[in-house]
């Protein structure tokens, strides 16, 4: 997933964590600014679906502008497995 809180927030006018935080107090989201700050600085591993509902809130936007899908890229094939053995 492609994480874009910072972006969405910019396009708000919204340029540092503490505003963020701002943001999310007026609508009655209060995370601590260390979390605000994890958001803000890279892709959370998780996210409750209650925080997305006031994040985007926060925001004026749908989820689908915080996130979206990007390919899945596979793991390479070790030179190994795609050569075999030689016995067959």
């Amino acid at each position: 997933m492609k994480w874009n809180l910072r972006l969405v927030a910019a396009h708000r006018g919204i340029w540092r964590p503490a505003q963020l935080l701002d943001a999310f107090h007026d609508v009655g989201f209060h995370p601590s600014l260390s979390k605000t700050t994890a958001l803000w600085s890279g892709t959370p591993v998780t996210v409750r679906l209650s925080d997305l509902d006031m994040i985007c809130a926060a925001l004026d936007c749908a989820v689908a502008d915080l996130m979206h899908a990007e390919p899945h890229t596979a793991d390479p094939v070790p030179p190994e497995a795609e050569t075999g053995n030689g016995n067959a």
